[in-house]
């Protein structure tokens, strides 16, 4: 028998998960552990609902897989600052969560294509380094954004003039190389590890 552990906030998603593993791997029972433990055979950490700050205390030489709704940049982005030996998903194909599950179980590290080919895009590259340059007040001002506060609620909590802030979004958007203020948001998501932890 198999020890699951699945971190995430979601109780449905455990159990999807759980299906879905007996499914793929008829050869194996999967148990799955209530409370986490250094003994266990798989460990899968769910990103959509978990905060990434609180991946660190999951290490351990148990093999760890991401759980996403869909391949996103910032998860390559992840799995380079802390060890993870494959990223499933919602729209990957059966054989490729298998053949994840099954580099895994052999402690290695398994892809896919489409990662892969993520991962060496240059596109994808020049976008996380527009987003990785700003600087720490561009930050802070992008999280009030997405905050949903405006232009005279930044400039008051940081006690600066609302011309100010207007300067400090031009840049942001010119940095990004976004045209409105959703796409620099949703570039900004997808390619920022800072601002999921601070949403």
């Amino acid at each position: 028998m198999k020890d699951l552990f699945i971190v995430t906030r979601n109780p449905d998603l455990a159990d999807y998960l759980q299906l879905l593993l007996n499914e793929l791997l008829t050869e194996h029972t999967w148990n799955l552990k209530e409370k986490f433990s250094k003994n266990l055979d798989l460990i899968i950490f769910d990103s959509e609902t978990v905060e990434f700050k609180e991946f660190p205390k999951y290490q351990s030489e148990t093999p760890i897989i991401l759980f996403s709704y869909q391949i996103k940049p910032l998860l390559l982005q992840f799995t380079t600052k802390y060890y993870v030996n494959g990223i499933i998903s919602l729209d990957m194909s059966k054989g490729d969560v298998s053949k994840t599950l099954d580099t895994v179980f052999e402690n290695d590290i398994f892809y896919s294509d489409k990662m892969i080919s993520m991962l060496f895009s240059n596109t994808i590259n020049e976008q996380a380094s527009n987003v990785g340059s700003l600087t720490e007040r561009e930050n802070e001002i992008l999280v009030m954004m997405m905050k949903d506060l405006t232009n005279e609620d930044i400039a008051n909590e940081l006690n600066v003039s609302v011309r100010t802030i207007n300067a400090h979004k031009g840049n942001i958007m010119r940095k990004v190389g976004a045209k409105t203020t959703s796409g620099l948001i949703k570039t900004a998501i997808d390619f920022s590890a800072v601002l999921k932890t601070q949403l």
